[in-house]
């Protein structure tokens, strides 16, 4: 996905309005992402390139151990990566919504 700098496709979506409530529109980019899909690697069977999509709370976690295999990423035993301000496996630290491009795991 490219961000709203590059391509304008790509939109940061957790943000309160002035009434409080949670809202796509008039925002700060924060750690929750959409955007429209630019690439897929070889082995990527459930998205295309143009497809919509979001990212939610965290991009990155083993993917192998008890919690993730049940579903629960985000509690992965080895670590989970969140979507902003975390360092991933590669060394790189997240940047959510500020982010010019993003790489996530199709799960």
């Amino acid at each position: 996905m490219t961000s709203h700098s590059v391509e304008g496709n790509c939109l940061g979506w957790a943000s309160r309005d002035p009434s409080g409530l949670l809202s796509p529109y008039k925002f700060n980019r924060r750690h929750e992402i959409t955007g429209v899909v630019q690439e897929v690697g070889r082995n990527v069977d459930r998205f295309k390139v143009g497809d919509r999509l979001g990212v939610g709370f965290y991009v990155n976690s083993c993917r192998d151990c008890e919690l993730c295999n049940a579903g629960f990423e985000l509690h992965c035993l080895k670590g989970s990566v969140i979507t902003f301000n975390s360092v991933d496996v590669d060394g790189t630290v997240t940047k959510g919504g500020f982010s010019s491009f993003i790489v996530v795991h199709e799960r």
